[in-house]
């Protein structure tokens, strides 16, 4: 019988090299598959600087005279946090005056790189066709634009900075505003709280309670003070109260209190002869009687 003949194992091929159109189509398939993923692409340093209203310009910052030289960038305020400086860590070595330097702020006609906290390290005014000033050594400085441009794209990023800064200037004046209006009304409204307060009080014996000096025309002192004892007990329903024996003015001595009691939030006292005289409490805290039923006699305490 005859056998059908064994199949031959198939060889594997090898797959053609891609030439050129077809890396050009695996490059751009990646970068289709990257931008699928990432949601875009951002060009560091350049797309938040056009979206603030301007981009970095460099500069060179050299010893007037000398050799030594720094180029510095200056970038603009894309946050509203400052406008950064950014350089070679080499510069800081060979301008000691730069050490700590962080953003830099326009100043007008000059030009000023500050700290992080804001403070000045570097002044500069504007001269021709750069800025200059004189470092903390005493060197003769000068900062000058690598591309002549530089002035204007500081002009275009100190203009977006500033319109940026408008509305957050214009919400703290107007929060400063309404800061001191109320506290002008709480000053106005101070007295009437504090006689408020005083009124409230003015019903218990215990808040009323102690030494006086007895006034007429409600400044003039009599030289008189009378004692509101809570603790005795005066004549009828009344609290003791007592006039000091020093006291010369003869209306005060013929009346002389010997009781005191609150009704209705009123200081009533009693005269040694029973008849008695009703006082009001004040804005101030004194007490005074009804000008319009005999001479003013006011207390106030000591």
């Amino acid at each position: 019988m005859r056998r059908n003949p064994r199949p031959r194992p198939m060889k594997p091929t090898r797959n053609a090299s891609p030439g050129p159109a077809g890396r050009r189509s695996a490059s751009l398939a990646a970068a289709l598959a990257a931008l699928s993923l990432g949601g875009g692409i951002v060009l560091s340093g350049v797309g938040p600087a056009l979206a603030a209203g301007g981009a970095p310009s460099t500069w060179t910052l050299a010893v007037e005279g000398g050799d030594r030289q720094c180029r510095l960038t200056l970038r603009p305020d894309v946050d509203g946090k400052g406008a950064p400086v950014a350089m070679p860590s080499g510069c800081r070595r060979a301008f000691p005056g730069l050490k700590g330097v962080a953003f830099w702020t326009s100043t007008g006609d000059g030009l000023r790189l500050d700290d992080a906290h804001g403070d000045a390290l570097l002044a500069f005014d504007a001269q021709g066709d750069g800025f200059r000033t004189t470092s903390p050594q005493g060197e003769p400085l000068k900062l000058t634009s690598v591309d002549g441009k530089g002035k204007a794209a500081l002009d275009r990023a100190a203009a977006a900075a500033a319109s940026r800064a408008e509305p957050a200037q214009a919400a703290a004046k107007t929060a400063s505003a309404k800061a001191e209006t109320a506290k002008a009304e709480s000053a106005k409204a101070e007295p009437a709280r504090s006689a408020a307060a005083h009124k409230a009080g003015a019903d218990k014996p215990a808040e009323v309670a102690g030494r006086y000096a007895v006034l007429r025309d409600k400044t003039r002192d009599t030289g008189c003070m009378v004692t509101l004892d809570d603790k005795a007990h005066g004549p009828g329903a009344t609290l003791k109260a007592r006039l000091a024996p020093a006291c010369r003015d003869q209306g005060i001595v013929i009346f002389d209190p010997v009781g005191w009691q609150m009704v209705s939030g009123r200081l009533v006292l009693t005269a040694r002869k029973g008849h008695t005289t009703e006082l009001d409490t004040q804005d101030d805290g004194s007490w005074m009687n009804d000008p319009g039923k005999g001479k003013t006699l006011s207390l106030k305490r000591i």
